[in-house]
C-alpha cells in the first residue's frame, strides 16, 4: 500500500513538472497552445493530488473544480470545438500571456501550500478530541441556542429575499442591480444576516446527522428566491457547503456514517442534471430562446459560459492602468477595507458615507471592489445599466502585489483548504469561523480574494456570536428553560 502511494506521489509530481515545463516553453516561444496545455496539465496534477487522499483533501478538490469552471473550462471547450480561445477573446498577446502565466503560478502555489500544510500537520501529535462533562453540557446549550437563533432569523432572511423577489417579479434580473433598494427597517436585515452565522455556529458544535439535515436543507432552500431572481451562485454555493459539511463529518464522526450509498447515488445523478439546468437557466433568466436542447451541448455550454472569468483576467490586465487612482487602493482586502472605512465604524470615526447598493458611479470609482471598478472602466454605460464583469482573486492579487502576490496568496489559500478539513477542534468559535468561510471560499476564482473572510470584521457577526454565547450561559443557569428546550427537542437530552 505504501509503495502504491509513493508511486502516485511520484506520478503526480512528474505531471506537475511537465505542466510547468510546457508552460515555460510556451512563454519562451510565445506559443499560447503550449502554455494552455501546460496549465491544464498542472491542473490535472493537482487533481491527482486530490484523489490520492480524496476525503482529507476534499475542500482542495472542490476548489480545483470551481477553478476549472471559471478559469479553464472555456479553454477546454474552445479546443473541443476546434477553436482557439484567444481569438474568441480578441485581446493582445501580452494580455493572454498574463492570464496563462498567472493561472499557472496560482495552480502551482496552491499545490505547494497544500503539501507544506500537510507536511507540518502530519508531524503534529494527535490530540484527543474529547470534551469533559462541563464542556459537553455547555456545548449542548450553545447548540440549542444557536438552533433557536437560526430558526428565528431564517424567517427574517426569507422576508429579505422575498422583498428582492417581489421587486423583480415583473422586471429583468439586470434591473435588480440598478433599481433595487431595501425598504424594510435596518434591523430586519441585521437579524436576517444572523441566519448564516447561527447556522454555522450550530453546525460547529457537531450535532448528529439527523439534527443537521433539516437546517442544511433549510439553508439551501433559503437561496431559491435568489435563483428565481436570476442569481445562480448562492444556491450552488449553499449546496457545495452542505456537501462539504457532510464530507467533513464523515471523517470526524466515528459513530455515524455521513456519506453512505444513498448520498453517493444522489450526487452522481444530480451533478450532471444540475449543470445542464444551470446552463439552460442562463438563457431563461434573460428571456432568451435556448440555443439547443441537447443535454451534452448544454453541459459544455455551461463551462464555456462560466469561463468568462478568463476574459476578465485578459481584459483586466489590459485595463489595469486605467483603474481609479486613489491615495490608498487595495482590491485583495477591498471588502474588509470598505466595511471599516464606509461601514458604521468608519462613518462614526472618519465621517465617511456608506457605499450605496448596486451598480453606480460611487462603487465604480470610490470603492475598493475590483468588480465594480473594472466594469465601470471597461463598460461604463452597460455597467450603470446593471451589467458587470466580475472579478478574480488572481487579478486582484496581481494588481495589488504583482506575481509574488499571486504566489503568496495561493500558497496560503492552498494551506487553508487542507487545514479547514483537519482543523476542526474543541473551539466552537473557531469551528464556526471555518464553516462560514466555506460558504464563500470556493467562489473566489470568480470573485473577491477575501470576500469569504470579510464577515470577520462585521458587527453583525460578532453580535450574533455574542448573543448565542450569552444565551448558552443563561440556559446553563435557568434549568427550567433547559428542560423546556429539551421537551421541544431543540436541545439534546442528557
Amino acid at each position: 500500500m505504501e509503495s502504491k502511494r509513493r508511486s502516485v506521489i511520484v506520478f503526480q509530481i512528474i505531471v506537475t513538472l511537465l505542466g510547468i515545463i510546457a508552460t515555460a516553453y510556451g512563454v519562451s516561444s510565445k506559443n499560447l497552445d503550449a502554455m494552455s496545455a501546460g496549465i491544464l496539465i498542472i491542473w490535472i496534477g493537482n487533481m491527482i493530488f486530490c484523489l490520492e487522499e480524496f476525503q482529507k483533501r476534499f475542500f482542495f478538490f472542490l476548489f480545483q473544480c470551481t477553478f476549472f469552471t471559471f478559469l479553464l473550462g472555456r479553454i477546454v471547450v474552445s479546443y473541443l470545438r476546434g477553436q482557439k480561445w484567444w481569438t474568441e477573446i480578441g485581446q493582445a498577446y501580452e494580455n493572454n500571456c498574463f492570464a496563462v502565466v498567472a493561472i499557472a503560478i496560482s495552480l502551482v502555489s496552491l499545490y505547494l501550500g497544500a503539501v507544506i500544510t500537510e507536511y507540518f500537520w502530519n508531524r503534529k501529535k494527535t490530540v484527543n478530541f474529547e470534551w469533559n462533562e462541563s464542556k459537553i453540557e455547555y456545548r449542548k446549550n450553545l447548540q440549542a441556542i444557536a438552533l433557536c437563533v437560526f430558526l428565528v432569523t431564517f424567517i427574517f432572511f426569507c422576508i429579505q429575499e422575498g422583498e428582492k423577489l417581489f421587486y423583480v417579479w415583473d422586471k429583468s434580473y439586470v434591473e435588480y442591480y440598478t433599481g433595487f433598494h431595501q425598504q424594510f427597517p435596518f434591523w430586519v436585515y441585521t437579524i436576517a444576516s444572523f441566519m448564516k452565522y447561527s447556522l454555522c455556529l450550530y453546525l460547529a458544535t457537531l450535532p448528529s446527522k439527523k439534527r443537521s439535515f433539516i437546517p442544511l436543507v433549510m439553508y439551501v432552500i433559503s437561496n431559491i428566491p435568489s435563483l428565481l431572481i436570476g442569481m445562480r451562485n448562492p444556491i450552488v454555493l449553499s449546496i457545495l457547503f452542505a456537501l462539504s459539511y457532510y464530507v467533513l463529518r464523515n471523517i470526524l464522526d466515528n459513530k455515524e456514517k455521513w456519506f453512505g450509498r444513498l448520498e453517493k447515488i444522489c450526487i452522481v445523478i444530480t451533478i450532471p442534471i444540475g449543470v445542464v439546468f444551470l446552463a439552460a437557466y442562463s438563457y431563461i433568466r434573460s428571456d432568451q430562446a435556448l440555443k439547443t436542447i441537447n443535454p451534452f451541448r448544454l453541459f459544455t455550454e455551461f463551462f464555456y459560459g462560466q469561463g468568462v472569468t478568463l476574459n476578465v483576467l485578459t481584459r483586466g490586465y489590459g485595463y489595469r492602468l486605467n483603474l481609479p487612482e486613489r491615495e490608498f487602493r487595495n482590491y485583495t482586502f477591498g471588502g474588509i477595507i470598505d466595511y471599516i472605512v464606509h461601514g458604521n465604524i468608519g462613518q462614526l470615526l472618519f465621517g465617511t458615507e456608506a457605499l450605496p447598493e448596486g451598480n453606480c458611479w460611487t462603487n465604480g470609482r470610490i470603492s475598493n471592489n475590483l468588480s465594480h471598478n473594472l466594469s465601470y472602466v471597461i463598460m461604463k454605460e452597460e455597467y450603470l445599466s446593471g451589467r458587470g464583469l466580475g472579478s478574480s482573486y488572481i487579478l486582484e492579487n496581481y494588481i495589488d502585489f504583482g506575481y509574488i502576490g499571486i504566489a503568496v496568496f495561493s500558497i496560503i489559500l492552498g494551506g487553508l483548504l487542507i487545514w479547514f478539513m483537519r482543523g476542526i477542534g474543541k473551539s466552537n468559535l473557531l469551528n464556526a469561523i471555518m464553516l462560514i468561510s466555506l460558504t464563500e471560499i470556493f467562489y473566489i476564482p470568480r470573485a473577491e480574494a477575501t470576500g469569504w473572510l470579510t464577515f470577520i470584521v462585521t458587527l453583525q457577526f460578532w453580535a450574533c456570536i455574542l448573543a448565542c454565547y450569552v444565551g448558552a450561559w443563561i440556559l446553563g443557569k435557568w434549568r427550567w428553560l433547559s428542560l423546556l428546550l429539551e421537551k421541544m427537542r431543540i436541545k439534546v437530552k442528557e
